[in-house]
């Protein structure tokens, strides 16, 4: 444990010397909900749609932004490029586990994560206003984030590892980044039923929508639903993390690197 502590420790003071992305990450966050805020103000006017209020769907929206900003692309990046590279034939030499690693390193998105938790309630309370939260909603939203942040990492490094697999692994990071974001601007009730149908059963689904759903728009039985849902995608998502994982290392130490 200790040694992967270590791993995190350096891992952060890199990440400490990129100030300047967290800036335009920050400024991009906001672009995108002064849009959506001008667009949903247009459309509804004061009015709701399918039980949703413009205040509602601006929360939603900084959830799923969150999330998304919190999680970005660079973190599939690291553990393409270690594949790539043959850093990980080299890893493999080492007493340490190839995911416990990687998972070590990938912790330091604890910083955009606090970050952008304190930008996104900040900015949420100037463009929409507080929520009404009760302390069940407030848990079990907290809960959802966790999941959700876990997902979304542990999705990352599955499409990192692809590597193993194919060389270029970037189309499967477009083909799942765009399915995550199909639900970052709406929730799953605005797309048509058979659309829904599907949605349902995508883990990319339950990063997003899950969270956002249980924060602005709370019903416990639902809420439940939606948790053991974002569970059962994370246990998916982690198998196959692993099995990838020995594929992968079976196949480097097979070949020797």
């Amino acid at each position: 444990m200790r040694k992967y502590l270590e791993i995190f420790r350096f891992a952060l003071k890199t990440e400490l010397n990129f100030k300047v992305d967290y800036f335009f990450s920050l400024l991009s966050f906001a672009v995108h909900i002064f849009v959506f805020n001008a667009l949903w103000d247009f459309i509804l006017q004061d009015k709701t749609i399918l039980g949703y209020s413009k205040n509602q769907l601006i929360w939603y929206i900084i959830a799923g932004e969150f999330i998304a900003y919190s999680i970005g692309k660079k973190n599939y990046l690291k553990v393409s490029d270690m594949i790539k590279n043959g850093e990980v034939a080299n890893l493999l030499t080492k007493p340490v586990s190839f995911i416990k690693y990687i998972f070590a390193q990938e912790a330091t998105s604890i910083v955009n994560i606090v970050v952008n938790l304190i930008f996104g309630i900040a900015f949420g309370l100037i463009m929409a206003g507080p929520l009404e939260l009760s302390g069940i909603q407030i848990v079990i939203f907290i809960i959802s984030l966790i999941i959700s942040l876990f997902i979304a990492l542990f999705i990352q490094i599955l499409i990192g590892m692809l590597a193993f697999i194919t060389e270029e692994n970037q189309s499967f990071y477009l083909i799942i980044s765009k399915a995550m974001l199909l639900l970052i601007f709406t929730p799953l009730e605005f797309f048509p039923e058979y659309a829904q149908n599907i949605l349902k059963f995508i883990p990319t689904t339950y990063i997003i929508y899950a969270p956002g759903k249980i924060l602005v728009d709370f019903d416990i039985n639902t809420a439940l639903v939606l948790l053991t849902s974002q569970v059962i995608s994370f246990v998916f998502v982690f198998i196959c993390v692993y099995i990838l994982n020995m594929k992968g290392v079976k196949n480097i130490n097979v070949n020797g690197g």
